[in-house]
């Protein structure tokens, strides 16, 4: 029987708390994951290295996660987008359009909950 691999997640946030806690959390839920400080870190990876899932909060130095979504959107339609952010976002402001939004405190629980969501709708979206 063959083996799939884990779901590859990319954290991006300025504060690097939020991301070795949530780097360490998504591992622990059996998650392969990479951390990046700010967007434009985030996309050099990205260009790089396929990603399932990409983890981003909104404000950061260099490339915010607004611009880095619009250009994730750019690149290819099939990486599933969480934008964290400190702030009220309405969906229509973001350009990038991500799969969720979840504002900042979250628990892990939560991002966890948006994360199976959004991969297993993408697996039903790769089987259509």
């Amino acid at each position: 029987m063959a083996q799939t691999s884990a779901p590859k997640i990319l954290v991006v946030d300025d504060e690097k708390s939020v991301r070795e806690i949530t780097q360490a959390f998504l591992t622990l839920n059996g998650y392969a994951v990479t951390t990046a400080e700010n967007g434009k870190e985030a996309f050099d990876e990205l260009l790089n290295n396929h990603y399932d899932v990409v983890i981003t909060d909104m404000q950061m130095p260099l490339m915010g996660g607004m611009e880095l979504l619009e250009k994730i959107s750019q690149m290819t339609s099939n990486i599933i987008t969480i934008l964290l952010t400190g702030t009220t976002v309405t969906p229509s402001a973001v350009s990038g359009k991500p799969f969720a939004h979840l504002s900042k405190p979250f628990s892990h629980n939560q991002l966890i909950h948006l994360v199976q969501k959004g991969l297993q709708t993408s697996t039903v979206a790769a089987q259509r």
